[in-house]
């Protein structure tokens, strides 16, 4: 491997630690559901079934769907 291949390699590496990292700090937060802090997420919202918990849940699956989709357009633009 050539130097500037091996720079990329740690450069995707680190981008991919980066977004793990976060991964992990979005899903244990909804560990929140089961502690004093996350009381305020088992009540419903307004007039509606949802609560707080089922729309956490909701939002933390997009927010990974677009993480996962941020990390591919990087790193395609990063090879390009």
């Amino acid at each position: 491997m050539t130097d500037s291949s091996v720079a990329a390699v740690h450069k995707k590496t680190r981008l991919r630690l980066l977004f793990t990292a976060v991964h992990l700090v979005l899903y244990f937060s909804f560990t929140l559901n089961w502690t004093g802090w996350g009381s305020g997420l088992s009540s419903r919202l307004g007039s509606s079934e949802i609560t707080g918990s089922l729309l956490m849940f909701v939002l933390l699956v997009l927010i990974f769907i677009s993480l996962e989709t941020l990390f591919m357009v990087l790193s395609r633009w990063g090879r390009s």
